[in-house]
């Protein structure tokens, strides 16, 4: 017998021989309650006595441990399939390339190329040369310190060569300083602007010396402000100027500028504005007297509707200006925005106030104006007007609007009798209406490509005076530029005008002036992200206008030059 058949017998014996115990219990246990009455269960149990013996032995024969291997599987005998070559001949024709030459561009700078120099060198005809540079300092997020400076002037103008030459100079230093509360700024610059009376008649004999105007200007300002965004803001500035031309005028300028705001809520604010200017002026005729001129300006701006952004508030300001018997006046200040649709937001405005005029205004505008010439602040009575103001996507706006305004003691240039190379001002103290329509389209695509263009027209109702004199009718202004693979750029403008008039002070005939058209461009090809060389043309029609009565600009102008960056 084998182990486990001798293992198999063994288990079933020991469960028949406990299978018998079993029964053998049940059947002592059921015949002893047979036996006594069911009364008498109850009590003591009576203690019996049972043996279960167990004689027999169970023994097994000794098993012999043989165990027959696995035979291994016999080899197989391995199958190699046979290899074949097949050379064949591949033809491939590619289509013909036409490779599309064009500039090698520049990659883009990040912020950590920024330079802090700049340098540009030119030369064009009539004369002239172009200087122009600036330095600051690099990699300081809380200071900027730098200096500027510039010349460009052209020793030969429009009429008689040098009789005509002009020019400008400056050289300025700013700094900037900021910390988590503040900003302080400021800065001090010298300018000096030169030009020649040559709007004399022709072949009346002119002393070269007794041509040449120049202006000195000294200037130095500061500002003080809050350095983050916060409810409260705040902004106050402090200039001072002093002019000196190169016969007997002298003006001193003192500019006092506050700005604040307080933000009450996502749609409701608090503005006030307040500026105060004392000017000195003396000449040859004109004893020095200050001119003092103050306005303040408060507004409350909210939404009193939904989508309705509404300005109110009033302009007070003070002068002491002789012209006008009354120095303190009151202005409304409103100012409205509805959104028409989500692209288009209607505009209003309704205001006043007092513009500032200086002999340093005037001479900005005008160079050649007469010496001891009356100055006056212009009353600007009333100001309305309203608009349209349209986005189209995210690179087109557009607007147009229309607006009227009433002026007082409002200015004109008229030739001077006797001597009508230089210009007078005249001052109509009656209510003159100018009336505006404006029309303006711009599209930019961040830094690549760039185009606006606007239009004015303007109708004038003089007050006292026939005409409002050397002022246009028509205005036109349009500007592009395009940067072509980062390598090439490309710019230019266009400026055109009509409808001027003047007074021919000999006769006192209207003269109606030619209009003006002005047509730029302007090349710039970077041989580097630091170095580049340009051309420049100006007044390539050759149009020699009059700005005004006696006055042409120059014709063709050309300038190349070459500017680096370090």
């Amino acid at each position: 017998m084998n182990k486990t058949t001798m293992h198999t017998s063994k288990l079933v014996s020991v469960k028949i021989f406990g299978l018998l115990v079993t029964m053998t219990s049940f059947s002592i246990m059921s015949f002893a309650q047979e036996q006594k009455p069911k009364e008498d269960w109850e009590g003591d149990i009576e203690s019996r006595e049972i043996v279960i013996q167990n004689e027999r032995q169970i023994s097994l024969p000794k098993a012999n441990r043989n165990f027959d291997k696995i035979p291994p599987k016999p080899s197989e005998t391995a199958i190699k399939a046979p290899v074949t070559y097949d050379f064949r001949s591949f033809s491939f024709q590619a289509p013909q390339i036409n490779p599309q030459v064009r500039p090698l561009k520049l990659k883009v700078e990040s912020p950590s190329d920024v330079y802090g120099g700049f340098l540009r060198l030119g030369y064009g005809n009539y004369a002239s040369p172009l200087l122009e540079g600036y330095i600051n300092n690099r990699k300081d997020k809380n200071k900027l310190i730098g200096a500027r400076i510039y010349h460009s002037s052209s020793g030969k103008g429009p009429v008689d060569g040098k009789n005509s030459g002009s020019g400008m100079s400056s050289l300025s230093l700013y700094g900037r300083s900021l910390n988590d509360d503040i900003a302080l700024s400021g800065n001090l610059g010298f300018e000096n602007r030169t030009t020649h009376f040559y709007g004399y008649p022709k072949g009346e004999p002119i002393g070269k010396d007794s041509l040449k105007q120049s202006f000195n200007l000294i200037k130095l300002g500061g500002e003080l402000s809050n350095s983050r965004n916060s409810d409260l803001a705040y902004k106050l500035g402090a200039n001072f100027s002093y002019l000196a031309d190169k016969y007997n005028a002298r003006e001193t300028e003192v500019d006092l500028a506050f700005k604040s705001g307080y933000k009450i809520d996502d749609d409701s604010r608090l503005d006030l504005k307040a500026d105060y200017t004392v000017i000195t002026r003396k000449d040859s005729k004109v004893d020095a007297k200050p001119r003092s001129l103050f306005t303040v300006a408060p507004s409350y701006e909210f939404l009193p509707i939904e989508d309705l952004k509404l300005s109110v508030g009033l302009i007070a300001a003070y002068e002491n200006d002789s012209i006008d018997s009354k120095n303190f006046h009151v202005y409304p200040n409103f100012k409205a925005t509805y959104p028409l649709s989500p692209s288009v937001d209607a505009v209003g405005f309704l205001s006043g106030g007092m513009d500032k005029v200086s002999l340093q205004t005037l001479t900005n505008e005008n160079m050649w104006v007469a010496p001891n010439i009356a100055i006056f602040h212009t009353n600007r009575v009333l100001d309305f007007g309203a608009g349209l103001n349209a986005r189209l996507g995210n690179k087109v706006e557009a607007h147009t609007g229309l607006s009227t305004t009433l002026l007082k003691n409002w200015y004109s240039f008229v030739n001077r009798e006797g001597d009508p190379s230089k210009f007078n001002t005249i001052y109509d103290r009656g209510a003159t209406r100018r009336t505006n329509f404006y029309v303006a389209l711009s599209y930019a695509q961040s830094e690549l490509a760039k185009f606006m263009v606007r239009g004015d027209f303007y109708s004038y109702g003089p007050g006292d005076f026939a005409e409002v004199w050397h002022r246009p009718t028509s205005k036109l202004t349009a500007n592009a530029s395009i940067n072509v693979y980062q390598k090439l750029i490309f710019s230019a403008d266009v400026i055109a005008q009509a409808g001027m008039k003047a007074l021919n002070p000999e006769t006192n005939a209207v003269v109606k002036l030619p209009g003006a058209f002005d047509l730029n461009f302007k090349a710039e090809y970077l041989f580097s992200p630091t170095f580049s060389a340009f051309v420049q043309l100006n007044n390539i029609t050759s149009n020699k206008y009059p700005i005004y009565l006696n006055y042409p600009v120059r014709g063709f102008q050309a300038l190349a030059g070459i500017t680096w960056s370090f």
